[in-house]
């Protein structure tokens, strides 16, 4: 089936914040270490999760603060929210932190794999027709959204996180 690429120390599957700390805590104890990852690395926290969430919630105190300017002697008046330039600084602030880590993997010799893993044995991972053996296998496979019983996400009345980060305007409630 698949052919023995590398062996590794210590390999890890998911780039997300959980599997980029113990690939980078791998490298600085002196294994040989490689991280897969299917979708970007930084997983949901960075893409999906935390990070966006914060830089939307930044532009909304601001522009709360910028509504009560005057109570602390400011002059400043408010007008709108642009929602695509808030989406671009969003993107911009995710864009340059993942940028970072993508950085600091690479100078700490992590070998970085980008494709979908699948455990094929205690040591080893099957990713783009290879398989990647380790003395050491790490599961480190993130998250997703999850519904409830009886409601289906549609993307429109009923979002999960992942759609309310991508949001074209502000809603009227939550």
């Amino acid at each position: 089936m698949t052919d023995v690429v590398e062996d590794f120390d210590l390999v890890v599957l998911g780039g997300g914040s959980g599997g980029y700390a113990a690939a980078l805590r791998g490298a600085q104890l002196g294994l040989r270490t490689a991280m897969i990852e299917k979708h970007k690395l930084g997983g949901t926290c960075l893409h999906n999760g935390c990070i966006p969430a914060k830089a939307l919630l930044h532009a909304a105190e601001i522009a709360d603060q910028a509504r009560d300017a005057q109570r602390f002697g400011v002059m400043a008046t408010f007008e709108s929210i642009d929602m695509p330039a808030v989406q671009r600084y969003k993107d911009e602030t995710v864009d340059s932190l993942c940028k970072g880590l993508t950085g600091l993997v690479k100078s700490r010799n992590i070998t970085y794999i980008e494709g979908e893993g699948r455990l094929s044995s205690a040591t080893s991972v099957d990713v783009n027709g290879q398989r990647i053996q380790g003395r050491h296998v790490l599961l480190a496979t993130g998250s997703v959204p999850k519904s409830l019983p009886g409601l289906e996400i549609d993307g429109n009345r009923i979002i999960s996180s992942d759609h309310a980060l991508f949001l074209d305007r502000v809603p009227q409630s939550a």
